[in-house]
């Protein structure tokens, strides 16, 4: 288990993320994770000077809209574009999308990253 991770919801996001800007941290990087029926969606800040890091977890339908981050800190329209893409997170009011097409070429699969079927296989179209 990661310490220093805090569960919030979608509509909390921006507060969370903002309490970040405004202590001075760095946007670190997120991951997302399919849990099957769900996204799990997981922002990591760092405090300086130090090492600790410092999380923010959401856990979202895979159908529900989230907002974007990149309003409080611009680095993180390539992340947000790449979870897009790959495991087709709904990004609301990204500052720049790449509309699906920063890592995937025209002809690639469809958010490769997606479970689907019951056995879970990677996903595609």
């Amino acid at each position: 288990m990661i310490e220093n991770i805090k569960e919030v919801k979608k509509d909390e996001l921006l507060a969370e993320v903002k309490k970040f800007a405004d202590a001075k941290a760095r946007f670190v990087t997120a991951v997302c994770n399919d849990l099957g029926d769900k996204l799990e969606v997981t922002y990591f800040f760092n405090m300086s000077p130090g090492m600790e890091m410092h999380g923010l977890r959401m856990t979202v339908g895979k159908d529900e809209e989230v907002p974007s981050t990149t309003g409080i800190f611009l680095t993180t329209v390539l992340i947000e574009n790449e979870m897009k893409e790959m495991f087709g997170l709904k990004v609301k009011d990204i500052a720049i999308d790449f509309g699906g097409h920063m890592l995937l070429a025209q002809d690639s699969p469809v958010t490769p990253m997606l479970k689907t079927g019951a056995a879970g296989g990677k996903g595609g179209e």
